[in-house]
């Protein structure tokens, strides 16, 4: 008997707690938890669709309680009947505005209330009854709703502007197909505006070096034939770009300027177009393989670049050898000249390059003029070859 009463105590205090619970959720669900609520009934003209109880209720973005109840109205079908709690100090007025909003763009929808003036009276009621709020019939309207009275309000505005709207692509057509077959003009227009307005500047262009100007070296043609092999240089100035040594400064154009020709071949031809204009040889030109063995001046550029430190210079620097017919060294020197920059950009950095390049070729033309010559050797006979004579029939 002691230990069926104990079973009986057991399940009776099991089934007592269990009540309880089930007692503390109903009340949380319907008296709005460990505080008091204050409940007010919503009246929607239209569709709530995807409103729950239990829905959030937010004022002015502030969740201040949620939705206890959703019916029909009895006495007007379109209408539904929402009760909401909130906290007791949430700044209802006769004036606040309730909408259905949705959190995120797939969220769940939420009743929004918002404004209110300071001074407006708080919600009238009957004794007994809930304060009533009433919404606008475009509270609820979906996102979906909002999307075709959207479209169809611009599918409208378009019917009735159909003829201006074509006469305008139309117009824009045309103006494209001018802009198009002027495009170049427009291009130099808009280049000549930004150099006028102190803008972007020319892109760098194609340069040359130019030969050594004035009179003649020699009145009559006394030296004889001479022959300029292109000049031996270093990879780095095996190059048809202008040679920067150093950090060039931001917005220089002058590392992208470009010559005619490689470095060396563009040397070789001023030199020997300088060497034409002395007037002091019989002939001057390259090597070609059918020509007999002729003085020749062997070259080195040795630098051909600008150089950034400690100001923007060209730097040019070229050794000159004469050799003389017979293969020997008749004479050996550098020739080095410095000239800065007038200007930091394409055009001055080839005109102090082309500018010591001139100095170089005026002091090698009458330097190489005054050098000792040398006999070329003689040519060897050619050896006699015996041809035997036939025998005697």
């Amino acid at each position: 008997m002691e230990t069926s009463a104990r079973y009986t105590l057991i399940g009776s205090f099991v089934l007592a707690v269990t009540l309880a619970v089930f007692a503390f959720v109903y009340w949380l669900n319907n008296s709005g938890g460990l505080i008091n609520r204050q409940s007010y009934q919503v009246r929607f003209q239209s569709s709530v669709s995807g409103l729950l109880t239990g829905s959030n209720v937010l004022f002015n973005g502030i969740r201040v309680g949620e939705v206890t109840n959703i019916t029909l109205s009895p006495d007007a079908p379109k209408e539904v009947l929402v009760t909401i709690a909130v906290a007791p100090d949430t700044p209802i007025r006769a004036d606040t505005v309730v909408n259905v909003d949705f959190q995120g763009l797939t969220g769940a929808p939420v009743i929004e209330l918002t404004g209110g003036a300071t001074g407006a009276q708080p919600v009238a009621a009957a004794p007994g009854e809930i304060p009533l709020l009433t919404a606008s019939e475009e509270s609820t309207q979906s996102l979906s709703q909002s999307a075709r009275a959207t479209l169809n309000r611009l599918d409208k505005v378009i019917d009735d502007n159909s003829a201006a709207l074509h006469d305008a692509i139309a117009g824009i057509s045309t103006f494209a197909g001018v802009l198009s077959r002027n495009s170049e003009r427009i291009d130099g227009i808009l280049a000549g505006l930004e150099r006028f307005a102190g803008g972007a500047k020319a892109k760098p262009g194609i340069y040359t070096l130019t030969a050594v100007k004035g009179a003649s070296v020699c009145k009559e043609a006394s030296l004889p034939q001479l022959v300029i092999p292109e000049p031996a240089a270093p990879m780095a100035f095996n190059s048809d770009k202008v040679i920067v040594v150093g950090d060039p400064p931001e917005n220089a154009p002058f590392e992208k300027a470009q010559f005619t020709d490689n470095i060396p071949s563009v040397v070789q031809s001023k030199m020997v177009e300088s060497f034409e204009k002395s007037g002091c040889f019989s002939a001057v030109t390259r090597p070609l393989d059918s020509l007999e063995p002729s003085d020749q001046l062997q070259t080195e550029i040795r630098q051909f670049a600008i150089t950034m430190a400690p100001k923007p210079a060209a730097d040019v620097e070229i050794s000159v050898k004469m050799l003389s017919a017979g293969g020997k060294i008749t004479g050996s020197k550098v020739f080095h000249e410095q000239v800065p920059l007038g200007s930091v950009d394409a055009p001055g950095a080839v005109a102090a390059l082309d500018t010591a390049f001139g100095k170089i070729v005026t002091n090698v033309v009458p330097w190489v003029t005054k050098l000792p010559r040398e006999a070329a050797a003689p040519k060897e006979a050619e050896p006699e070859i015996d041809v035997p004579e036939p025998p005697a029939p």
